[in-house]
């Protein structure tokens, strides 16, 4: 693994490939807007060269977007240029992180995790805190109501399988302070039907 200035680099989708056996061409694009249409994201990678495929990954239940995507061209070189125009673009309310997808595609399975039983007063910074030492966190998602009561519902997203797999033996059934009941703590495309009617909700109030 690459060092640099004293510190090591996360195994997450790199800005380059990091072995030249590596597929140059399929791209992970993070950050993407909740709104965002899988049109839009061909779109947006069309102007760069010719696209194979552009598909926002989402929960099949309910059409929440998990806030990420992949675009996969014809030839490197465009791929590669795509990541020097797009990547860092402002786009809405977001600004996108355009890099090379890991072939691995086993070890960013099962990376997104439900957690419900959240109780009221937690933030985002809470989470980050409860289950930032498991590994690195590309998103994380606390859904609130349109009076912004938090629902009792959170999304967070590893960059590796074995690091949400980690923070899911730990922390499954943990109980919060002014908690009742213990986090449930799941893989979260389990959870299709259980989140649709939260998310019902939640989109509602966007």
């Amino acid at each position: 693994m690459a060092v640099i200035a004293g510190t090591e680099t996360l195994d997450a989708p790199l800005d380059h490939p990091r072995e030249d056996g590596e597929d140059r061409t399929n791209l992970i694009i993070n950050y993407l807007p909740q709104a965002m249409t899988d049109n839009e994201l061909y779109s947006m990678f069309i102007t760069v060269g010719q696209i194979v495929s552009a598909k926002i990954m989402r929960d099949k239940s309910s059409g929440y977007s998990y806030g990420y995507g992949f675009v996969h061209y014809q030839s490197p070189q465009d791929a590669s240029k795509a990541i020097a125009t797009l990547n860092g673009l402002q786009v809405s309310n977001k600004r996108i992180k355009v890099s090379y997808s890991r072939p691995n595609t086993a070890d960013i399975k099962d990376t997104n995790l439900y957690v419900g039983n959240v109780p009221q007063g937690i933030t985002e910074e809470d989470l980050q805190n409860l289950f930032g030492p498991y590994g690195n966190i590309l998103t994380k998602k606390l859904l609130r109501d349109q009076g912004g009561k938090v629902k009792g519902i959170a999304f967070i997203r590893f960059s590796k399988k074995s690091e949400a797999d980690a923070a899911m033996a730990d922390l499954h059934g943990y109980q919060l302070p002014g908690a009742s009941r213990g986090l449930d703590v799941k893989v979260a495309e389990d959870h299709g039907r259980q989140k649709a009617a939260f998310y019902a909700g939640w989109m509602v109030g966007q």
